[in-house]
């Protein structure tokens, strides 16, 4: 990756980050169940991020686990989102 994309990239995880404490506040604050499921996606979202750049400081790491880490990981973030969203409030 370039540098550029690098700094983008890390950046999406910090946002990820803060949203995924916004979004535990607003659960604190609400008592909406859909807010873990939002919470969940953000955290997993901000780790994606963490695994994504683990074999520029751990060469050792084997790539392939390291895209299907991230691959799983996408696929669950959908997930959450969707079920956060379709959710009924109870």
């Amino acid at each position: 990756m370039t540098e550029i994309s690098d700094a983008v990239s890390f950046a999406s995880g910090i946002f990820a980050a803060v949203l995924l404490v916004i979004s535990l506040f607003a659960y604190k604050n609400t008592k909406a169940r859909r807010l873990i499921f939002v919470s969940a996606a953000f955290g997993l979202f901000s780790l994606r991020e963490i695994v994504a750049r683990l074999d520029t400081y751990i060469p050792e790491s084997q790539s392939i686990t390291i895209e299907t880490v991230l691959a799983f990981s996408g696929f669950a973030i959908l997930g959450l989102f969707f079920i956060a969203i379709v959710m009924k409030p109870k």
